[in-house]
């Protein structure tokens, strides 16, 4: 090569301290992060208005139940009432046969009254007793006597006039009346069949509305709740059906009960639910959702962001630096996608919720903001 083309290309040599400037260059990507240097996608822990909620399954229950049974033996006259119908307090639903009854009626009638002529003969004998004990005319022994026939007189009167209250009593009870409005089940017995209180019970009477939604929950969550001072006024109870629908009238918890299940270390709460179209049913399997009724600012992230090891929940953060950190996390309930934050994180911190398999602690990494999310938050 001539000389002089040589002394150009020399020329053209690029200087140590540019070359350096040049190598530093292209190990960094634009934005100072290292070329290397995984991506991931971040979220912004951020606060939220939410209503919080509690799952669980219940079953609905009768307020008040009752099995309906004879009080006297007889024969069952008349059955007034359609089965499963729905029966108004105090309506006449079955009728036992009343002939012995009244005759009962009727002979304890004639014992009062006898009795109580008795009484009134051995009344006036005393008196006269007494006359003539005074004038000397018969024995202080006679006076006794008539004292003693006019007392029990008195008594047997008193025993027949309990035998007529009982005797009516038997015979109002040949009417078997609703004790309360409800609907009524399977009739057991047959006009013509032999009842009595031995004869088992007649049919059930169910009351329809309100009902009970009873649910067990979990004694962890009963003493995080009170332990938040939170009153049953200030929730609402909602149902979902069978088939999936949301149950249109909302319920309030009533009570707790007193015992909780040793088997299961959950203690069964009852709410009162509306019932005016019939659709709940006694012993109908249920999903129950405890809402609050008023919402509370609460730190939410995304699932997608937990992680589990055998310490407990943590997620990564990624700083202002873009290197990454662990952050232990105590977990509330679950909204949806999101799941709320006790404590361990604070609101504008970004959160991994993509790429986590590639980064761990330490680690420096690219972020970029998840799509939708306001890194302002």
């Amino acid at each position: 090569m001539d000389r002089s083309v040589r002394a150009g290309f020399a020329s053209l040599a690029v200087p140590p301290w540019l070359a350096l400037l040049a190598g530093v260059a292209c190990a960094q990507a634009p934005g100072g992060r290292e070329a290397g240097a995984p991506g991931v996608i971040v979220e912004p822990a951020a606060e939220r208005d939410i209503s919080e909620s509690w799952s669980f399954t219940g079953r609905v229950q009768a307020i008040d139940k009752v099995e309906l049974r004879a009080r006297v033996q007889g024969y069952l006259a008349a059955r007034n009432v359609e089965e499963g119908a729905e029966v108004a307090k105090d309506q006449l639903l079955f009728v036992i046969e009343k002939a012995p009854y009244q005759a009962g009626v009727a002979q304890a009638e004639a014992n009062l009254a006898s009795a109580s002529a008795a009484e009134e003969l051995a009344r006036v004998t005393l008196g006269r007793t007494e006359t003539l004990v005074s004038r000397e005319t018969v024995s202080r022994a006679a006076l006794d006597e008539a004292n003693a026939q006019y007392l029990q007189a008195q008594a047997a009167a008193q025993a027949a006039e309990a035998a007529l209250t009982r005797a009516r009593l038997d015979l109002a009870y040949t009417d078997i009346r609703a004790p309360m409005a409800g609907r009524i089940g399977r009739a057991a017995f047959s006009v013509g069949d032999l009842v009595g209180p031995d004869a088992g019970p007649l049919a059930t009477l169910v009351a329809q509305d309100p009902m009970y939604a009873a649910f067990p929950v979990p004694s962890r969550v009963l003493l995080e709740v009170r332990r938040e001072g939170r009153a049953r006024e200030s929730v609402n109870v909602h149902l979902e059906l069978a088939d999936g629908s949301l149950y249109e009238h909302a319920g309030e918890v009533r009570f707790a009960e007193v015992e909780a299940d040793p088997t299961t270390d959950t203690v069964t709460v009852r709410a009162t639910v509306p019932n005016p179209d019939r659709l709940l049913v006694d012993q109908q399997l249920v999903g129950v959702t405890v809402e609050a009724k008023e919402p509370a600012a609460r730190l939410v992230i995304s699932q997608s962001a937990l992680l589990l090891d055998q310490q407990g929940a943590y997620v990564l953060v990624v700083d202002a630096n873009g290197q990454v950190a662990a952050r232990r996390v105590a977990l509330g309930g679950q909204q949806g996608a999101q799941v709320i934050v006790e404590s361990g994180l604070a609101a504008g911190e970004q959160v991994i919720v993509g790429g986590v398999q590639k980064v761990r602690p330490g680690m420096t990494v690219s972020a970029q903001m998840v799509s939708g999310s306001d890194p302002a938050r």
